[in-house]
């Protein structure tokens, strides 16, 4: 990338897990290795996560492993556009709003990010569309009207069946009675 954009930069956040301090060393030491120690900056925790978004022009998520992407879904709400791998729900939560690549493709994943930092006007178009995306979709109030649909919905799917409820049975450890 920065063969074609020689200012762009990387600006890692989050914090390291306990335990994942040697990872990150060996990571800063490979940017180090490939002279690129200069473009790429491990931010670390944020007291708010708006900053660390509104700190780029593109938020990339590159995930071999995903369910829900809430991360994607953050960044969509503050009007960013994303570069993301196509795993879990990415492709769903995305929609037409990011750009989506195949995991475990760095070549790809650059292309496309490279493809929004040469076209301000899409990548301003894209991020309010992410935005208006998260409004229609993933807000708390619409994820309520959905599954109050769904549950509505239950007892018409479940017409000349017999009612059935099922619960677990509690769990007793150790000694002691339950009482009721």
């Amino acid at each position: 990338m920065r063969a074609e954009l020689p200012g762009v930069r990387l600006r890692l956040f989050g914090g390291t897990p306990r335990g994942g301090e040697a990872y990150r060393e060996r990571c800063e030491a490979l940017a180090a290795a490939l002279g690129h120690a200069d473009a790429v900056t491990f931010e670390g925790r944020v007291d708010d996560i708006k900053d660390a978004y509104a700190a780029g022009h593109v938020v990339m998520l590159s995930s071999i492993s995903e369910g829900f992407p809430f991360t994607l879904i953050e960044a969509m709400s503050c009007g960013r556009v994303t570069v993301s791998t196509d795993v879990g729900g990415v492709r769903e939560a995305v929609g037409d709003t990011g750009l989506v690549v195949p995991p475990r493709d760095p070549a790809a994943m650059a292309a496309a990010a490279l493809e929004l930092l040469r076209d301000p006007a899409r990548r301003r178009a894209m991020g309010e569309a992410a935005r208006l995306r998260v409004i229609e979709q993933f807000t708390l109030r619409q994820t309520i009207d959905t599954f109050r649909s769904i549950y509505q919905e239950l007892p018409a799917l479940g017409r000349g069946l017999p009612a059935q409820v099922v619960m677990p049975a509690p769990a007793v450890t150790g000694t002691g009675s339950l009482a009721g």
